[in-house]
């Protein structure tokens, strides 16, 4: 049974969605972007703060879901108005935007038993895609062969950094379980 109220729950698929690479497979990747970026603003929503982080957050995730679907029917449509700069320009933004979410995260987990894992997550997480966005971005500058082999490493890494999301996302699972099962036999 789904619980529509884990908010980690919506992290994980809004990662999942943003992550899947619809064009691989012949089709517009709108959708899929568009989903996700929904999808992590829902799970921002339901993450219990009222911190800053949180309006921040949630207001760029909203904005990425809209700047998806423009560079996304640039790349579909084949104006090719933004290019490769605005593929790169939402990898960028999206390492921005989890960065917001991480920070929000360890907010969150302070003082508890998921903040160092949320910490060490963070931080391998941003060496991966930090790294994978470098490559890409250096790739467009070499032959197309190189540049293929180039990018298919960055695809590695950020396949790693979304692993190592969905890693933490069952240990936030777990723990936001636990916590709720506590809340049920507390009113009982």
């Amino acid at each position: 049974m789904t619980d529509f109220k884990n908010p980690y729950a919506y992290l994980v698929t809004g990662f999942g969605f943003v992550f899947l690479d619809m064009s691989l497979f012949g089709l517009p990747d709108i959708l899929a972007d568009f989903l996700g970026y929904l999808s992590f603003a829902i799970g921002i929503h339901l993450l219990p703060s009222s911190h800053n982080l949180k309006r921040w957050s949630k207001k760029l995730a909203l904005m990425l879901m809209v700047l998806s679907i423009v560079v996304e029917l640039d790349q579909w449509l084949a104006y090719k108005v933004f290019g490769e700069i605005g593929i790169q320009l939402m990898q960028f933004l999206f390492i921005a935007f989890m960065y917001y979410v991480f920070q929000l995260l360890l907010h969150i987990h302070h003082n508890l038993p998921l903040e160092m894992k949320t910490f060490k997550t963070y931080q391998r997480f941003m060496i991966l895609m930090l790294s994978a966005f470098v490559i890409q971005a250096f790739a467009m500058n070499f032959d197309r062969s190189i540049g293929e082999h180039l990018h298919l490493i960055a695809l590695f890494l950020q396949l790693l950094s979304y692993l190592l999301f969905t890693w933490y996302y069952r240990a936030c699972h777990k723990y936001y379980k636990e916590i709720n099962t506590n809340k049920a036999h507390t009113l009982e």
